[in-house]
């Protein structure tokens, strides 16, 4: 009888150590830097369904983050407004205009509906003048003469 205890204890020990293992591992997981994203894309759309930006944009904003290849996403929403504006930049590298609409379309059963859309490459500007090159150091270079 104390034999068939102890290995019901054992097991139980056991399979109640291996779910803290995956419990532990999924929240490191969840809590582990994620890499930076460069966007290099916008995407911006009309979406109806939307309530309001708390809820249903930082839904948006949370399920396109899992992807890692969402920078920023803005919502230009007005309340009682049919159609609202989302603007997504994304590393082109890590995702699709496709896939973030076909993202936000899924949530919630359905939930959003996305409209008109544009996307384009995001460019730097960068403008350099003379003051901001830095000169050429030239060293003193003297031979010695013998």
């Amino acid at each position: 009888m104390k034999v068939s205890q102890f290995v019901f204890a054992s097991v139980l020990l056991l399979a109640s150590c291996g779910q803290n293992d995956a419990k532990v591992a999924a929240e490191n997981q969840e809590n582990s830097p994620k890499e930076k994203v460069v966007a290099n894309k916008q995407l911006t759309f009309e979406i109806e369904g939307m309530v309001c930006v708390m809820g249903c944009g930082g839904s948006i904003k949370s399920k396109l983050a899992e992807t890692n290849a969402v920078e920023a996403c803005e919502f230009d929403f007005e309340e009682g407004r049919k159609k609202n504006k989302v603007t997504v930049s994304f590393d082109k590298n890590k995702t699709t205009p496709e896939q973030i609409i076909k993202i936000v379309t899924e949530m919630n059963d359905g939930q959003f509906k996305v409209g008109a859309r544009e996307s384009g490459d995001i460019s730097i500007n960068i403008k350099t003048t003379i003051q901001d090159v830095p000169a050429p150091v030239e060293e003193n270079k003297t031979r010695g003469h013998i």
